[in-house]
């Protein structure tokens, strides 16, 4: 008896997309992008996006989303540094920085699954308003560089292992514990899920403390690898996580369509994207922008193609009702 596989189209159109655009700036580049030393500065770039991503992936899981990511990145890591300096306790960074951005998400998952405004909304006010808080707090703080005690982080034996173990933390998390299923479920259908037993208040608290947790966390390895504060620290950074989560493949309605592969996959693409064209001559300009957004339109306009085929093959045929005669 022959074995039957059944490839879904939603789950390898990632991998085909990663894969053209990795080779066409390949190709543009005439092999610059395959170097040891930009390799090496892909990794280093995608590590920030997929540390938020792998905590924003709960919210859109639930068909939420998070745009306060990226403020939240530069509060988390202004009030962090502050206190490690002000104190003289430079680890203090770490904790402080995490407890920020956890409170930061808290706050929003509180208004969100509570007082039920739509996270959009909330985060979009959340995106202004705290951006204003950050700008205010840089001007009377001044700037902050890293001390030299904590310098050793940012060392590639110190770095790469706290983010594979970070990102292997969320990924169990994500796809293994109820944290996730619960996510996924209500995504899928929050009012089956309600029925079904699922406490929605409570994952939706979870999801988006999980998102501040690892922008907190993404703000420890921004400050790291730059060496120090900046007004414009954290900026689109909220745009390039969610380019990433729905480049790999992710829908906006969320569901069972969130997957770590395809955060790690978009966060890898865009990363490749942005690079790629620097490399080529076309930094972060509004050309750059310009092709991400077509790319990124392309990408989804493929992914609910797919989606929408697997779900008909997968849709059982209608049997024909006998006739009485």
């Amino acid at each position: 008896m022959t074995k039957k596989y059944n490839f879904k189209l939603q789950t390898i159109v990632p991998f085909i997309a990663f894969a053209v655009i990795f080779l066409f700036f390949t190709i543009a580049s005439k092999g610059k992008m395959v170097s040891a030393y930009n390799l090496g500065m892909l990794i280093d770039q995608s590590m920030v996006i997929i540390l938020i991503g792998s905590g924003t992936l709960f919210v859109v899981a639930q068909g939420s989303i998070d745009l306060s990511v990226g403020v939240n990145l530069a509060l988390s890591g202004v009030i962090g540094m502050w206190a490690a300096l002000a104190l003289g306790i430079p680890i203090l960074l770490v904790p402080v920085a995490l407890a920020v951005g956890a409170i930061v998400g808290i706050f929003n998952g509180t208004l969100v699954s509570k007082l039920k405004v739509p996270s959009f909304v909330l985060t979009i006010a959340m995106l202004i308003g705290v951006r204003g808080v950050v700008l205010m707090l840089q001007v009377q703080i001044g700037a902050q560089y890293l001390p030299s005690s904590l310098r050793i982080l940012n060392e590639p034996f110190v770095k790469i292992p706290m983010f594979i173990v970070i990102l292997a933390v969320m990924t169990y998390i994500f796809e293994f514990t109820k944290s996730g299923r619960y996510s996924r479920a209500i995504g899928e259908n929050e009012t089956v899920a309600k029925f079904a037993g699922v406490p929605i208040t409570k994952m939706k608290i979870l999801a988006f403390a999980l998102s501040g947790l690892m922008a907190g966390a993404a703000a420890i390895f921004s400050i790291i690898t730059v060496g120090g504060t900046s007004q414009t620290m954290g900026s689109f950074t909220e745009m390039k996580v969610a380019m990433a989560v729905f480049l790999g493949g992710v829908l906006v309605t969320g569901g069972t369509s969130a997957k770590i592969y395809k955060m790690l996959l978009g966060s890898f693409s865009i990363t490749v994207i942005v690079n790629g064209l620097a490399i080529i001559g076309y930094p972060e300009t509004q050309a750059s922008e310009s092709v991400q957004g077509l790319l990124l339109l392309l990408i989804l306009f493929i992914t609910i193609i797919a989606t929408g085929r697997d779900r008909k093959r997968e849709r059982p045929p209608v049997e024909e009702i006998p006739s009485d005669n």
